[in-house]
């Protein structure tokens, strides 16, 4: 297995400045972004590969757990949990999962790499959330308008996920 690559907390997300970092998470498995030379993850992307052994995370000196990690995820998001469980049900499966927030929804994912546009948006709910069909509608309303599929990750209390393809249908 290889050495973890060391990352360090930034606000709500961790980066590094290894090129090697770059390389084997960016180039080769589509992990965050690069913004000037700096490979930055989100805090599920990061909790994610460090569940895995892949990276380990530093707080100015402290080395944060995985419990640490998740713990600030869940203060800066009530849901951080269930769409940890989706994204990493998802990255399991070989899909490339990013960020879906311009969308209104929670990922949009990609079949292998980004060679193509998304083919998918993903709504992580619970599956006790009461919501309106307005909620819905908007939300294939966008799908439809950037030509990518609607689909409702639902979460059950057995951390269970279920996929609903939402689509409009004409007659």
């Amino acid at each position: 297995m290889k050495e973890p690559i060391i990352f360090h907390l930034s606000g709500d997300r961790v980066f590094s400045e290894r090129e090697k970092a770059i390389n084997q998470f960016y180039n080769k498995r589509y992990f965050g972004e690069v913004v000037n030379g700096k490979l930055f993850l989100s805090l599920i992307e990061a909790a994610y590969l460090m569940e895995k052994g892949r990276i380990r995370v530093f707080d100015g000196e402290k080395e944060l757990s995985f419990r640490e990690l998740v713990e600030l995820g869940r203060k800066r998001d009530e849901q951080f949990d269930i769409k940890l469980l989706v994204y990493t049900d998802l990255r399991d499966r070989g899909y490339t999962v990013k960020s879906a927030l311009k969308f209104g929804s929670h990922f949009r994912v990609y079949r292998r790499g980004m060679d193509e546009h998304s083919q998918w948006l993903i709504w992580v709910v619970p599956e006790n959330l009461r919501f309106s069909p307005n909620d819905i509608t908007a939300r294939v309303r966008v799908a439809h308008g950037v030509r990518k599929n609607m689909v409702m990750a639902v979460v059950d209390e057995d951390n269970d996920v279920v996929y609903y393809k939402i689509e409009w249908v004409k007659f």
